[in-house]
């Protein structure tokens, strides 16, 4: 009839984590296609984010601070208790009740609603079964990559008939220990190694528990079989885009590509993503894709191909997508910002905890070499980066100070050659996890502690 229009359609949103992926292992680290070639192409179309953090070192933290805008200590899903707060929204259950339809696809067992609920609220869960406590191994010789491309495809094809937007969240496990690359990574790349040269869950324990001394390892190896499993991830990430476009959906699909953190591959005397929250784990590459009959709605202040350089975190993802969906009933908390704001400040502080390993690590290592002293893992950490200064503290009364920029592997602590801004830094820690638990105002640098900073010539 004439004057009626159609509602426009809502977009969709694709959310993808390439599961353990440090940024300096993709292209947007190295600027060149190398082991992402998909993530890079999409790079191309996205903006990129260059300053991108995690909240956690591991799993269920960080994804619990993805689905829910909350740090650690607001949300409570950590090593002592994972499992999410029932009373807490997620993002599903929000977008759902926006008139989304929800899915997610993933291998990670710690994702599963049984074990954390860190993804409750998803109306359609498929899960990639993964079998052997030391191999996390699907059927297939993958860890799951495979049966997910095909669920993903096979519920993106059956979109018609349901006629609702959705958000779409997808794991890709495969950069996961054991590092253990297709055969044909092998084949083109790793010619010079064994057919079964792999790293698995259980050396890296071993590493972890003393029992390979640091110096007797051959460090290159382990990084060319983690590059084969991040090679890999890539190319998983590459089918889901794929099924995107085949389906018809891309144009109207808002899509982002993180991870829930980082590896430590022998960096800090560490193997994995447990103990520490050096920048080797919480540095995490982001890109988002808005398509082009999207953009003037959803700005992210920089055109395709270009890059963002003000500070952003992973629980900024919450309040990005609700902003999507269009849920403008519930506040974000104030760890959250979405990205279709104007850039933060470069001295955003950016805050990352660690509660602690569970028992059953510690005790694991222990079993492997009884005379360790694992202990020295047993600690909460809490980290707080604004500019290019990263203050590092844990419950033993342990701080750390360190120059990114001067000192990017975090090698020299400067904390007594600025006591000022060791104090200024905690001040914004101690008032981040009271503000985190008391769901209080965002957390920002008073005058005082700016100016503290700009002296040192630290931010400006």
């Amino acid at each position: 009839m004439p004057g009626c229009e159609s509602e426009p359609r809502r977009p969709n949103v694709v959310i993808v984590v390439l599961d353990t992926l440090r940024r300096d292992a993709t292209s947007l680290a190295a600027d060149s296609p190398g082991l992402t070639p998909h993530l890079a192409a999409l790079a191309d179309e996205s903006v990129v984010f260059t300053h991108a953090f995690s909240a956690a070192p591991w799993t269920v933290p960080s994804h619990a601070s993805m689905m829910t805008g909350l740090l650690p200590s607001g949300h409570n899903c950590v090593s002592l208790r994972p499992r999410l707060d029932p009373r807490i929204p997620t993002l599903a259950q929000l977008a759902g009740e926006a008139g989304y339809a929800t899915g997610a696809f993933y291998s990670n067992p710690w994702l599963s609603d049984k074990a954390t609920q860190v993804l409750r609220g998803f109306e359609v869960q498929e899960q990639a079964e993964i079998t052997g406590l030391f191999q996390l191994e699907s059927q297939f010789g993958d860890q799951g990559g495979r049966e997910i491309s095909g669920d993903v495809s096979r519920w993106l094809g059956g979109r018609a008939d349901d006629g609702r937007p959705f958000l779409m969240f997808v794991n890709i496990l495969e950069s996961h220990l054991s590092y253990d690359p297709p055969k044909v990574y092998r084949d083109e790349h790793l010619k010079d190694l064994h057919p079964g040269e792999t790293v698995s869950i259980k050396w890296a324990h071993e590493y972890n528990a003393g029992l390979h001394p640091h110096d007797g390892v051959n460090w290159s190896i382990v990084e060319r079989l983690y590059a084969g499993d991040v090679w890999s991830a890539d190319r998983f990430l590459g089918e889901i885009l794929q099924s995107l476009e085949r389906e018809g959906l891309a144009e109207n699909t808002v899509v982002i590509v993180t991870s829930d953190h980082g590896e430590n591959l022998g960096d800090h005397g560490l193997m994995e993503h447990q103990f520490s929250l050096h920048e080797t784990l919480l540095a995490v590459p982001l890109v988002v894709r808005v398509p082009i009959a999207l953009r003037g709605k959803f700005d992210l202040s920089a055109r395709s191909g270009e890059r963002r350089h003000d500070p952003v975190q992973t629980t900024d993802l919450f309040a990005t997508v609700l902003d999507i969906v269009g849920d403008d009933i519930y506040a974000s908390p104030p760890s959250s910002r979405s990205l279709f704001e104007p850039p933060a400040e470069a001295d955003r502080p950016l805050f990352a905890e660690y509660a602690g390993p569970a028992p059953g690590l510690l005790e694991m290592l222990r079993e492997r070499h009884p005379a360790a002293d694992v202990q020295r893992y047993a600690r909460a950490i809490g980290s707080v980066r604004v500019g290019d200064l990263r203050l590092t503290a844990d419950d033993r009364g342990s701080v750390e100070l360190h120059d990114i920029a001067r000192d990017p592997g975090q090698a020299r602590d400067i904390s007594a050659a600025h006591p000022e801004a060791v104090e200024a830094l905690m001040q914004l820690l101690l008032r981040a996890s009271r503000s985190a638990s008391e769901n209080l105002t965002p957390v920002e640098i008073d005058p005082e502690t700016r100016r503290q900073l700009e002296s040192l010539g630290y931010i400006h």
